[in-house]
């Protein structure tokens, strides 16, 4: 066989056209066709058979061809995101706000101390007497001019009337001390026990009545503790039980008189 006849009997090879693309203008978004066969760019080689597609596998439903018009590709970046600004002027908003009500508030602060003060503070009405005014006529208008006169209330105490019959009490109490230690008033009357009783039971009775000045006493206490004293007094001289029991309790010894028979003395405790 010649090589004509080898030339005759091969096919004939054909190639394909090839996919051109249009120009796009200026700034335009480049564009794909939305499905590219598989190799379609290139030529089938001579010499090597076409490859058979794989079969699609069972379970697995058939995947659809992904072309470029699925996802288009735009050439403008997106914007930067905004997060991080957004965070710092909302911090900014509430520190600002904070800070204004503090001005505030210290702003009423001052207001109310300033407002309290001694200088503010408003005149205090005067309240309305309860008792009617006085008449027009001077003569039942009472005096306001102070009385030097002595209250002639005989019921509440005396503070002059207490003084004055203390310090009678306590001389009268002094002078017979001073006449029973000396002796001197074992010459008026007879140093026995019975009078030595009476003495002490006539002291300790000048005491309590001193002793009840201090809660304050009137006019008319003080004139009957004087007379008490004075009859004290005479009994006492006449050699007579003095008419009032007293019982005194010591530290160590007690100290009793009977009125009425002038019988006591000191016992231990």
């Amino acid at each position: 066989m010649t090589q004509d006849q080898d030339a005759g009997q091969q096919p004939e090879h054909v190639v394909p056209p090839e996919h051109v693309i249009p120009p796009q203008p200026a700034g335009a978004t480049p564009s794909y066709p939305a499905s590219v066969p598989p190799y379609a760019g290139y030529p089938q080689q001579p010499g090597y058979p076409q490859q058979p597609a794989y079969p699609q596998q069972p379970g697995y439903p058939q995947q659809p061809p992904y072309g470029a018009a699925a996802y288009p590709l735009s050439s403008v970046a997106p914007p930067p995101a905004r997060s991080g600004s957004r965070n710092v002027g909302l911090i900014l908003g509430i520190v600002g706000g904070l800070v204004a009500l503090s001005v505030v508030a210290i702003g009423l602060i001052i207001g109310l101390v300033a407002a309290s003060g001694p200088g503010s503070a408003s005149p205090v009405a005067t309240p309305t007497p309860l008792v009617q005014p006085p008449s027009d006529d001077p003569t039942d208008a009472p005096s306001s001019e102070p009385s030097d006169a002595p209250s002639d209330d005989a019921d509440g105490p005396d503070a002059a009337a207490g003084a004055e019959i203390a310090d009678l009490l306590e001389a009268k109490a002094d002078e017979y001390k001073r006449l029973r230690d000396s002796g001197a008033l074992w010459q008026s009357i007879p140093d026995n026990d019975f009078n030595r009783t009476a003495v002490s039971a006539f002291l300790y009775f000048l005491t309590d009545m001193k002793v009840a000045t201090i809660w304050g006493v009137d006019a008319a206490q003080a004139q009957e503790y004087e007379e008490r004293m004075l009859m004290l007094e005479e009994r006492l001289l006449a050699q007579q039980p003095l008419g009032d029991d007293i019982r005194i309790t010591l530290e160590n010894e007690v100290f009793t008189y009977d009125g009425d028979t002038g019988e006591g003395g000191y016992t231990p405790r």
